[in-house]
């Protein structure tokens, strides 16, 4: 019957004749609500397990995020003081603007994580898809590492099958391969060595990176794919980092189609990566090889192009360190170089010097680059609203490079910026001066 009773039984009549009344009482609504009280009461422990442990996740994430940002800026700020000083030999200052330069990577890498994150986690993370050869791929992504591993005394070795070709974003693809890689030098001990295995699979192809260090106790090895999870989170842990690198290689693979999986037979016995992603169905054009996600362009010579020489740019940003860094680098090219500090300032110069090129940051007190932008488009043709301007901000999200095209800038450029990307982009603004003053 599927039904609950409570059963009361007593004597009847007299003991003799051995009568027994038996009363059957339906209580089936109260063992429902009983039930679904029990069921409830266990959901609510485990949403209360489940945010304590959100709860302290998120406490260790913070504080995770304050020392990683925090340890790049403790070198950066002392090198810098130390440069300030006299007596310092040209090989001590070297090192200093190597360490600099280091560390300023290193904590762009850092915020670039959390961006990517923000914008996964908001679902407005867009892929630029086009045939790709993960052969060109992985050996960008190795050369990228092969400093790192070198310094670290890591061995690298690649085994790379041609013409496997999958239809994806090679920044992303590379990304992934990247992080992959970097993990594991830097878990991996000195003398260790790690291994990438290009194949093609079935219908996929299979890049498997398979390193001889520390490896992944077991019962971390479910969580090593999440958000903010690290195997030490501790004060005293060996090793840097946010903890989200492995989430967005799970998170980008999945995008392209693939799955990722992980094994390692323990502490301490190396681990191994696999990433599987989809064969092209067809070969669109012929590829050419991505750039590496990292450019040593600051460790080359200043190109500066020919269209900036003689070129008037007017730079609007409140942080004088900013002002005068970017004023240096144009004026090295035969830019003519005007600074402000404010919208308001700005609008002065743009109407008493009238310049070719406007460079405003977005972030600003007082009145914002959006608010400059929007008084400069309402002047006419001839007192500048037509100016050419680029944003530069450290606003780095799609949707902050959107709401800078909407308002009416012509380019936007995040920070920190390449110098030579910065001079090209400049450049490239420069033929509309040129063709309205003709």
């Amino acid at each position: 019957m599927n039904r609950w009773f409570e059963v009361y039984a007593t004597r009847a009549g007299p003991a003799e004749l051995r009568q027994v009344a038996l009363v059957f009482k339906d209580v089936s609504e109260r063992k429902r609500i009983e039930a679904n009280r029990a069921e409830l009461f266990a959901l609510e422990s485990a949403a209360r397990r489940e945010a304590e442990t959100a709860t302290r996740l998120r406490d260790e994430f913070l504080a995770t995020v304050s020392h990683e940002l925090r340890t790049p800026l403790t070198s950066i700020l002392g090198w810098a003081q130390m440069l300030q000083l006299d007596g310092l030999s040209a090989e001590q200052r070297r090192h200093a603007i190597d360490t600099i330069e280091r560390n300023a990577r290193a904590q762009a890498q850092l915020i670039e994580d959390l961006l990517d994150v923000s914008s996964i986690l908001a679902g407005k993370l867009r892929l630029e898809v086009q045939t790709v050869n993960i052969r060109e791929i992985v050996e960008a992504a190795l050369e990228t590492v092969r400093p790192a591993a070198e310094a670290r005394g890591v061995r690298l070795q690649a085994t790379l099958a041609s013409g496997a070709t999958v239809m994806g974003d090679p920044q992303r693809l590379q990304q992934v391969v990247w992080n992959l890689l970097s993990n594991a030098v830097k878990f991996t001990p000195r003398a260790g060595r790690v291994q990438v295995l290009v194949e093609r699979r079935d219908s996929s192809v299979e890049i498997v990176v398979a390193d001889t260090g520390k490896g992944i106790v077991p019962e971390f090895q479910p969580h090593v794919f999440e958000r903010f999870r690290q195997a030490d989170g501790a004060t005293t842990r060996r090793h840097g980092g946010l903890g989200l690198g492995l989430s967005i290689v799970r998170q980008l693979v999945e995008m392209h189609g693939g799955t990722v999986s992980v094994f390692s037979e323990g502490e301490d016995r190396g681990a191994s990566f696999t990433v599987r992603v989809p064969l092209a169905v067809t070969l669109r054009r012929e590829i050419e090889a991505p750039e590496t996600l990292r450019k040593e362009a600051a460790k080359q010579d200043l190109h500066c192009p020919p269209e900036l020489a003689g070129l008037r740019v007017l730079i609007v940003d409140d942080e004088r360190d900013t002002r005068e860094m970017l004023g240096m680098l144009l004026r090295r090219c035969g830019v003519e170089v005007s600074l402000a500090a404010s919208a308001a300032e700005a609008l002065r110069l743009i109407e008493s010097e009238r310049p070719d090129v406007l460079v405003s940051d977005i972030g600003m007190p007082g009145e914002d680059g959006y608010s400059l932008l929007e008084k400069l488009r309402k002047l006419p043709r001839e007192s500048g609203g037509n100016l050419p301007a680029v944003a530069l901000t450290a606003y780095a999200r799609s949707e902050d490079r959107t709401r800078a095209l909407l308002a009416g800038f012509n380019n936007h450029v995040a920070k920190p910026v390449e110098p030579l990307e910065l001079l090209a982009v400049i450049a490239s603004l420069s033929w509309r001066t040129r063709k309205t003053s003709t």
